[in-house]
C-alpha cells in the first residue's frame, strides 16, 4: 500500500514540477497543466471513391496550452514574477519561433498567441499564467524554369502540330446584327 501511495505522489510531483519543461528557455517553477492539440483538417466537399484521401486532408499547426506559475519566493526577491512575465511578453512580441518542452514532447517553431494572467490578493507575489502557443509551419520553396524560355514558341509549327480550322470571317465589334424582316 505504501508503494502505491509513493508511486501516485511521485507521478503527481513529476506532472506538477518543471523537470525540464520550458517555454522558449523560460523554465516554470510549477506546471499545473499541459494540453497539446494535433488536429487534421478534412475538406468538406465529396471525394471520389478511389481518390487519394491524403489530397483532401492536411495537418493544422500544433497548439499547446500550458498553465504555469512562478513565485517571488523561488528566486528569493520581490519582483521576480514580474520579470518572468516581462520575459514571456518579450517572447510574444518578438514573434520569432522558439522551442517548447513539455512532459510528453518537444515542440519546434512555436509562437505565443496568448497570455492570460490571473492575480488575486493571496497570489500578489506570484505569476499564474495560461500560455497559449501555436506552431508556425515553415516550408522551403524553390523556383524552376518551365520550358525553353521566351523563344520556346518562336516557331509554333516546330514545337506543336498544326491544324487547318478553315477561313475565319472578321466580326465587327460593337455592331448590332440586323434581323431579317425588321426594318
Amino acid at each position: 500500500m505504501v508503494d502505491i501511495v509513493e508511486a501516485v505522489i511521485g507521478t503527481v510531483s513529476s506532472l506538477l514540477l518543471t523537470s525540464g519543461r520550458s517555454i522558449g528557455g523560460i523554465m516554470p517553477d510549477v506546471v499545473a497543466e499541459e494540453i497539446g492539440r494535433d488536429t487534421t483538417f478534412v475538406t468538406n466537399h465529396p471525394v471520389e471513391r478511389g481518390a487519394a484521401i491524403s489530397d483532401h486532408a492536411f495537418m493544422m499547426p500544433v497548439e499547446v496550452e500550458m498553465r504555469c506559475a512562478w513565485s517571488d519566493s523561488t528566486a528569493g526577491f520581490q519582483g521576480y514574477s514580474e520579470l518572468v512575465y516581462g520575459a514571456l511578453q518579450s517572447l510574444q512580441i518578438a514573434r520569432e519561433p522558439f522551442t517548447v518542452m513539455t512532459g510528453k514532447r518537444v515542440y519546434s517553431n512555436m509562437l505565443i498567441v496568448g497570455l492570460e494572467v490571473t492575480t488575486a490578493a493571496a497570489t500578489e507575489y506570484a505569476l499564474f499564467v495560461r500560455v497559449l502557443l501555436r506552431e508556425v509551419i515553415i516550408v522551403s520553396t524553390q523556383s524552376t524554369s518551365a520550358g525553353g524560355g521566351a523563344g520556346a514558341q518562336a516557331n509554333p509549327s516546330r514545337t506543336s502540330s498544326t491544324s487547318n480550322a478553315g477561313t475565319k470571317q472578321p466580326k465587327e465589334s460593337g455592331a448590332i446584327p440586323s434581323l431579317p424582316g425588321v426594318g
